[in-house]
């Protein structure tokens, strides 16, 4: 019984100690320099048609170029649904008919992140990004005539 009164005593006054000591008690401040912003050129196929038709499929590319900085990845959206995501700075994917609710021109979204260069916490493990969209409508006839 003496080597728990003990053992608790023991415990009690050790519980009250700090487990680590720092004697430094100056402030340090560190501002970070932001670099140049990264230019960012985006290409897509769809950039030279005007409401491109989805009768049974479309084929939508891609080919993203960031200077001074780093792409991270690519989110595609269509009537509010995820069509294709990527972290490749180029690439393709397909629409289909079947993504459509209805007949009628709906709007595809394709968002690019890369990184912004700011010199923080944050930018330094790749958790800020910078985003670029691009939206197109894409008209869904559902084997309308032309």
């Amino acid at each position: 019984m003496r080597k728990y009164i003990s053992i608790f005593f023991a415990a009690l006054l050790l519980s009250g100690l700090p487990a680590c000591f720092y004697s430094d008690s100056n402030t340090y401040y560190v501002e970070p320099v932001p670099g140049d912003p990264p230019l960012v050129s985006v290409t897509c196929n769809l950039d030279t048609l005007y409401n491109p038709p989805v009768n049974d499929s479309l084929e939508v590319s891609y080919q993203v170029e960031v200077e001074g900085g780093e792409f991270y990845y690519i989110y595609a959206d269509l009537v509010h649904t995820s069509v294709y995501e990527s972290d490749s700075s180029s690439g393709s994917f397909w629409i289909n008919s079947m993504l459509a609710d209805s007949s009628g021109i709906d709007t595809l979204y394709l968002e690019f992140y890369y990184s912004s260069n700011s010199n923080s916490l944050a930018d330094k493990v790749s958790y800020e990004a910078l985003t670029d969209t691009l939206k197109y409508a894409i008209d869904f006839n559902l084997g309308a005539d032309l």
